[in-house]
């Protein structure tokens, strides 16, 4: 079995963030932090590669953590307790939002009361360096390093990790972001339906171009370009991957370890009594004052 960046850092989730609950979520604690979950923080990926000096596994004092490691925080997701305004904490990837009163966790002290002061205190942090300097994060990349003028690299690795792609003409330098390269080909803008048919695309008489796989909504014959599942049509680029099309709504499936909830969504793979179906669904905390109900809604003693 291929080892992913994704199955190491799920491996190293602390249940904290789900109080009350079973085992029956699938991406509780994703990297991605939009649910809050904690992660291992000596798995965080920094700088080009995985950082195995952050942690002793010890207690950490919230004033000494490393810059760039993930707070370890959750969510109280039922009967939260307003004690204070809500924060802002870092997970390794970017910065989140915990409402009043609802966060638990032994680094709750170390957040900010704005996404701003978030954002600027992890600003030489890979994944918020790589945004800022106008480069997309590819959270759900299973890559060996950062992306080169666009385009994967070519090296072989046995755990791949999130990149950041600096687009066609950049490259990304450690402690700088991305930066203009003169290794990076010049630049030739094709005709539209030439960018969709070499990236993979269908050009088509479908009206508009499809997002995250959803066709177009109005009825024409106009000509437009129809890409995968997981991708959008770009202007320079064609057809490409995009993190809007890895993070999950409410109702919409999860089971793609490489896919997200969005924040305050939990994704529930396994489930028990009546009307259960057991595919991987983003869905919202159910508060039950049944112990044996968990936050997923499933009756752990139901036949």
């Amino acid at each position: 079995m291929k080892i992913t960046w994704n199955t190491v850092a799920q491996a190293g989730l602390v249940a904290l963030a789900l109080v009350g609950c079973s085992d029956s979520h699938a991406n509780d604690g994703d990297t991605s932090g939009t649910d809050g979950g904690m992660i291992d923080s000596s798995l965080i990926f920094d700088g080009g590669g995985v950082d195995t000096g952050t942690t002793d596994g010890g207690t950490a004092d919230a004033g000494m953590l490393p810059l760039c490691t993930a707070e370890r925080v959750g969510f109280r997701e039922c009967e939260p307790t307003c004690d204070g305004p809500p924060s802002f904490h870092w997970n390794g990837d970017r910065c989140f939002p915990i409402g009043c009163g609802e966060c638990v966790g032994e680094d709750c002290g170390a957040g900010t009361f704005s996404l701003e002061a978030c954002e600027a205190a992890h600003a030489e942090c890979v994944p918020q360096l790589c945004r800022t300097t106008g480069g997309d994060w590819l959270f759900w990349a299973e890559e060996c390093e950062h992306r080169r003028c666009g385009q994967p690299g070519l090296i072989l690795c046995e755990v791949g990790m999130p990149v950041c792609d600096c687009g066609l003409d950049a490259i990304f330098e450690d402690g700088v972001g991305c930066v203009p390269s003169e290794e990076c080909p010049e630049l030739v803008r094709p005709t539209r339906e030439a960018l969709c048919n070499n990236s993979g695309g269908t050009w088509e008489g479908v009206c508009c171009d499809s997002v995250c796989g959803q066709p177009c909504a109005a009825a024409c014959l106009a000509p437009a370009c129809t890409c995968g599942p997981m991708e959008i049509f770009d202007e320079a680029r064609g057809c490409i991957e995009a993190d809007e099309c890895f993070e999950r709504q409410s109702g919409e499936g999860c089971g793609d370890p490489r896919q997200r909830c969005a924040e305050g969504l939990l994704c529930c793979d396994r489930c028990g009594g009546a009307g259960c179906e057991g595919t991987p669904t983003c869905i919202a905390p159910v508060c039950s004052e049944d112990p044996a109900i968990d936050t997923c809604g499933n009756n752990r003693f139901a036949p």
